[in-house]
């Protein structure tokens, strides 16, 4: 009998390991069933270096491929799920939130135009290895002291530190210009991550980064190409995209989650989005 799922299952990693961390290494079909196929959330961070092979997974209905060597992020809260290995060799990290330094949880979730696989160059890849394989070691370990541990997280924040870099090495230089607009999208899409439930005006938004709203859409076009309001829509829409194709819960549990008490407004305006109802996205999705 199936359960009736309201919710996208989260993997929670402290119910897996008192470290902060998980570590494994893939080879082949050796490790394949250690990875979960199914998909879900996670509360925490996932880094995936690949070393060869082929990845594809689905990352917020998006399909994504990486072949060959490379590496590649997913976020906390993220619905992913993991479709196929083919011959794949390369380290899986889960790092807890708190052990991932405040500058590089900005280049992920701030400074990262499109979230992608990257291909690091030859010298990067081989830095990557020695300090995955070092990372490992220590992870392994049976016994822990308080040395060992300040060693592991130091080890985690090289590790977290090099995939960081090539993603910023990796984004389009825009070249000498005003920079106000972009800290200020970037505080905006901050905020928005953590409070799309609750604050839905764009108003509410300029009001929390003490701007004016006419500045604040401004800063953001200007970054973006869309306004606030498309912004706070697409976050919207999304996390209700995520609970009708992976969970049970009806269309009013869900316009309650994300913070409608109106069902049938929030019905309108997902249509508006996306073109279809929600039970027509469903329908869709599960077919």
């Amino acid at each position: 009998m199936t359960s009736k799922n309201t919710s996208i299952p989260v993997h929670k990693l402290q119910e897996r390991t008192d470290k902060g961390i998980m570590m494994s290494y893939v080879s082949g079909a050796a490790e394949r069933g250690k990875i979960p196929t199914t998909m879900h959330r996670d509360d925490h961070y996932i880094f995936l270096f690949q070393e060869s092979g082929v990845s594809k997974m689905i990352l917020d209905f998006q399909e994504i491929e990486l072949n060959g060597a490379g590496v590649f992020y997913i976020l906390p809260a993220q619905a992913h799920q993991i479709l196929e290995f083919k011959q794949t060799s390369g380290w899986f990290l889960a790092v807890d939130t708190s052990m991932i330094e405040v500058r590089y949880r900005t280049v992920f979730e701030e400074f990262i135009s499109q979230q992608r696989p990257v291909k690091p160059a030859t010298t990067d890849l081989g830095q990557i290895k020695q300090c995955a394989e070092l990372l490992y070691l220590f992870f392994m370990r049976k016994e822990q002291s308080f040395v060992s541990e300040t060693t592991l997280r130091a080890l985690v924040s090289a590790y977290v530190g090099m995939i960081a870099e090539i993603y910023l090495l990796g984004e389009p230089q825009k070249g000498i210009r005003n920079l106000r607009p972009q800290v200020i999208t970037r505080q905006f899409r901050k905020i928005l991550r953590s409070n799309f439930k609750s604050l839905k005006r764009p108003s509410d938004y300029a009001s929390e980064l003490c701007l004016s709203l006419s500045y604040l859409n401004e800063c953001v076009k200007e970054e973006t190409g869309s306004p606030v309001s498309h912004w706070v829509h697409q976050e919207i829409v999304l996390e209700a995209k995520r609970l009708l194709c992976y969970s049970n819960a009806n269309v009013k549990q869900i316009a309650f989650s994300l913070g409608y008490d109106d069902h049938a407004y929030f019905s309108r305006l997902f249509t508006r989005l996306s073109g279809m109802s929600p039970l027509q996205f469903r329908k869709l999705y599960r077919e």
